[in-house]
């Protein structure tokens, strides 16, 4: 009997085995899994045909640094707040604040009161630029020979910077009738002296002298002299 009944139990369950629905996974739980494998599998053959097929033109092409070509000759664009000076027979050409008075062909002015030199300046400050020919010195040389000229007893500092890429020397506390910044470079085979003066700190146009200097500075470029 016991064993009867056994076999009716194991009947029944495979019976209900049988009929039970069967079990899936939803799409949205499958998807992901199947993209990643298909990603996988396909991306490196999809990869190398379009690197095969683009590189030798579209990626060369996309990845190539365009040649950005600029004219020797070109001087710095004005601003609202800056003005330009040329002077192309000896080459060179700078920035210089707007409210300044140009003195072609070789100065600006600050405050111009219309004197024409002697004892008295042509303003409150200005800046002068000098022009000879190099005869192979350096600016350091020239600036050396400047000091070595003016001999013990004078409080004289030197220094150096760049301007456009070039070695630059700054000389203040030279002598001179009034007192100046100095400031030698050697382009085209010429020398150029620029003054700034009076470097006067305590004057009341000084700061005004401080952003011509430095508009001057930042600004100033050589080119090739167009006689």
């Amino acid at each position: 009997m016991r064993k009867f009944t056994g076999t009716i139990l194991l009947f029944i369950l495979l019976v209900a085995c049988s009929n039970a629905p069967e079990i899936s996974l939803p799409a949205e739980t499958l998807q992901p899994t199947l993209a990643a494998r298909v990603t996988e599998t396909l991306q490196p053959i999809i990869t190398a045909r379009v690197t095969e097929t683009l590189h030798p033109t579209m990626i060369a092409q996309v990845t190539e640094t365009p040649v950005i070509s600029t004219s020797p000759n070109a001087c710095p664009p004005e601003t609202v707040d800056l003005k330009l000076f040329t002077n192309t027979a000896d080459g060179y050409c700078f920035l210089y604040p707007m409210q300044d008075t140009p003195l072609p062909p070789a100065m600006v002015v600050i405050n111009p009161n219309g004197s024409s030199g002697g004892d008295f300046l042509p303003g409150d400050a200005l800046v002068l630029v000098n022009t000879e020919a190099a005869l192979g010195r350096t600016a350091a040389q020239a600036a050396d020979a400047k000091i070595a000229e003016a001999g013990e007893g004078f409080d004289i500092t030197r220094s150096e910077i760049l301007i456009a890429g070039k070695q630059a020397i700054v000389v203040d506390g030279l002598p001179a009738q009034d007192s100046w910044r100095v400031v030698f470079i050697v382009g085209n085979e010429r020398l150029y002296t620029l003054f700034f003066e009076p470097w006067e700190p305590n004057a009341a146009w000084y700061s005004e002298l401080e952003k011509l200097y430095s508009s001057v500075i930042a600004s100033f470029h050589l080119y090739t002299p167009i006689p």
